[in-house]
């Protein structure tokens, strides 16, 4: 890594964060305590409009998408890397087919290595690509710009603003062989913050790094990165450029657990990725303006929970759970549909995207929930069939 240019870290685990914490800075939600008196999150308040939009297939083979792995999304165009192709797909904002927009291969331009995610910048024109060495940049129209090799491993970036990019360690990659656990880094390859002290006496330091119990979301309120690691209860605020705690949950899960989510000797935890017993695994999150949501599994049941960043009130919903997490993930990568009844009795999950909570439907997933009674289907979505393209769903959300 080039220079440290600037070093700004405030780490809190459960222990320095309890329930007497003076400090209001940050929430507190006792996620542990009311697994026992579930009740129904309330995110149908701060949905305004909703827009469905179906992904068209044409008699151009290049319109089918075999699932959507990763995408991005501006206002004219949704842009999908499909799960089990190489490549990148075009779609416009109604829906229909535009062109392959990115190919993979040795050529100019072309794409390689592993997709860890994407993002798109309208402001600057910019898709950007990520892979676990590298930042591919290309125009909205697929042009490409660069690609930026650095020399760091990662599993998750984000771009926050001005060239700045919050990264996430690869998994497996110990902290004291010169990893890192989250950083924040410019273009060229400068730290501005590290956050490197992810330790429990459980497992010794040298066998310590990220395992598969992690969580990393982008947030525009404000713009950064939230991220969870299993190693503790703490939920991290990547920002441009400090990482702080936004919240902590309280899970009070086993050692089992954390020395699960730190120990990268221990491969077994890549096929156990839902926690053992009664540990709770969260998973992923997105944030709104009013509320941080989070889902997360708990004795092979899973849950939804929001803390409303303005009461601190903690809501924690059982899921409508038809299949196992594996059946549910062969079904829809994303898993739009576990995650809460709030809005109309119809599950709803996703990630946000601007103002924009944006949810993936396959017809393979609704067809799990499509016989019980709990669930209520909107008619735009009883058209898709077994040879449907995934469909997205928008969910406009309200602004204070």
């Amino acid at each position: 890594m080039k220079k440290l240019l600037f070093l700004s870290i405030i780490i809190c685990g459960l222990p320095a964060c309890n329930e007497d914490s003076k400090d209001s800075s940050f929430l507190i939600s006792k996620v542990r305590d009311l697994l026992g008196e579930t009740k129904t999150l309330d995110l149908d308040k701060e949905i305004q409009d909703v827009k469905y939009i179906s992904l068209k297939v044409t008699p151009d083979d290049a319109s089918l998408i075999d699932g959507v792995g990763y995408y991005a999304i501006t206002q004219n165009h949704i842009y999908i890397h499909p799960l089990k192709e190489n490549r990148i797909v075009m779609f416009d904002k109604t829906g229909d087919f535009v062109k392959t927009l990115i190919t993979y291969g040795s050529g100019p331009g072309e794409l390689s290595g592993s997709i860890t995610g994407m993002q798109a910048d309208e402001s600057k024109n910019i898709l950007y690509i990520f892979t676990p060495d590298a930042i591919w940049a290309y125009t909205l129209a697929g042009e490409f710009i660069s690609k930026t090799t650095h020399e760091y491993q990662t599993i998750y970036q984000a771009s926050l603003e001005n060239d700045i990019f919050a990264s996430v360690s690869m998994l497996y990659m110990p902290f004291q062989a010169g990893s890192f656990g989250l950083g924040i880094f410019s273009l060229n390859g400068d730290t501005i913050a590290l956050a490197n002290n992810f330790y429990s006496p459980v497992i010794p330091p040298e066998n310590s790094g990220f395992t598969t119990a992690i969580a990393a979301a982008y947030s525009d309120f404000p713009e950064s990165v939230l991220f969870k690691s299993g190693s503790n209860d703490t939920i991290y605020r990547i920002g441009k450029n400090a990482i702080e705690p936004a919240c902590v949950l309280e899970l009070k899960n086993s050692d089992k657990e954390i020395a699960r989510a730190l120990d990268v000797t221990d491969f077994s935890s890549i096929a156990k990725k839902t926690g053992d017993g009664s540990d709770i695994f969260v998973e992923d999150m997105f944030e709104t303006h009013r509320c941080i949501y989070f889902r997360f599994s708990c004795n092979n049941v899973f849950y939804v929970g929001s803390i409303n960043k303005s009461t601190k009130q903690t809501l924690i919903e059982k899921c409508i759970q038809p299949e196992n997490l594996r059946r549910m993930s062969d079904a829809n990568f994303q898993r739009g549909m576990t995650g809460t009844i709030s809005y109309n009795n119809f599950p709803v999950w996703g990630k946000m995207v601007g103002n924009r909570l944006v949810q993936v439907i396959t017809f393979s997933e609704l067809q799990h929930y499509s016989d019980m009674s709990a669930v209520g289907i909107p008619e735009e979505l009883k058209e898709l069939n077994e040879d449907s393209n995934p469909l997205f769903v928008y969910y406009t959300l309200t602004r204070p």
